[in-house]
């Protein structure tokens, strides 16, 4: 058995050293018929075999480096496509409402000129709500019915076309119904003020029922805290949204400024909110002044729908 196995041994050795003579001695060959053709090359010339080797293998160096670079330069075209569809698809939203439309043709007329989408809230029986909501017809801005509520502080007047508490429900709708048809192209509605009736369950179903049948929107300002009109407007299959900031409650530049800071912040950890300013000059002037901010920040500016739940 173990003159067997020596003798398989030794026969495999044999074998190995012999692949390894025939391998010196090809590249030996190979190696003295390069030395002796650059050897005889007197006249300083390649020798057409040379010659014709190098440039055979140049151009397949050169063919191997265009492909990989060709191949890097796809790859980094392709990771530059997916990070901008990464940020694109990951980009913040922000939809800003100016509230309290229809007093004055000026601040309108200069809202209207915003070069990013805003939405403008109109009062009713105002002596420009009309013009306003015409206006932003033709600017392919969307407008929102600014319906007055009565609020909490009894001192304050929310207006003319105002809903209150003492009224019954046909007074509600009827008073509903008049407001609406005062403004026209309106897309959805929001409260002017209401504290005291956004508040209230059984009011605020009569108001989203004619807001449903007109097939409208509501937009819940929260005036109040314990608002029910954005709750109650989704369990009524009400599109809806609810304001995330004010952005003046405070005319101050800096204050302005400040709430704008906050909005983005907002936006940007959450995905999305939802800004109420008033046509102040100080609100437009600040909004002109940092819209541009807005994209290079990761954040877009968009008209209300896309924001709606």
């Amino acid at each position: 058995m173990s003159q067997k196995f020596w003798n398989y041994g030794y026969s495999v050795l044999l074998s190995i050293i012999l692949l390894l003579l025939i391998g010196i001695f090809i590249n030996w060959n190979d190696n003295k018929s390069e030395n002796y053709t650059l050897g005889n090359n007197k006249s300083g010339e390649e020798s057409l075999l040379v010659r014709d080797k190098q440039l055979v293998e140049k151009e397949k160096t050169i063919f191997l480096y265009d492909l990989i670079d060709q191949k890097d330069k796809e790859l980094q075209l392709f990771n530059r496509f997916v990070e901008e569809r990464k940020k694109e698809e990951g980009k913040a939203k922000v939809a800003i409402i100016i509230d309290d439309m229809g007093y004055q043709k000026e601040m309108a007329d200069r809202i209207m000129n915003l070069n990013f989408p805003v939405t403008v809230s109109v009062l009713p029986f105002l002596p420009y709500s009309r013009y306003v909501a015409q206006l932003a017809k033709e600017k392919g801005m969307t407008v929102l019915l600014h319906l007055p509520m009565e609020p909490h502080n009894s001192n304050v007047d929310p207006g003319k076309g105002a809903i209150f508490s003492t009224m019954s429900e046909q007074e509600i709708r009827a008073k509903f119904l008049a407001n609406w048809q005062d403004v026209p192209y309106v897309s959805g509605v929001s409260n002017h003020m209401g504290s005291k009736i956004t508040e209230n369950r059984d009011i605020m179903k009569i108001i989203l029922s004619e807001i449903k049948e007109k097939n409208l929107y509501f937009i819940d300002s929260m005036t109040s805290p314990d608002s029910v009109g954005y709750q109650l407007s989704r369990e009524m299959g009400i599109k809806t949204a609810q304001r995330t900031v004010f952005l003046d409650n405070e005319q101050d530049i800096d204050y302005i400024g400040n709430q704008i800071d906050v909005l983005k912040e907002f936006a940007l950890k959450y995905g999305s909110a939802i800004a109420i300013g008033h046509p102040y000059c100080n609100t437009i002037d600040m909004l002109m002044e940092t819209y541009l901010t807005f994209p290079a920040e990761g954040i877009e500016i968009v008209k209300l729908e896309e924001l709606l739940e």
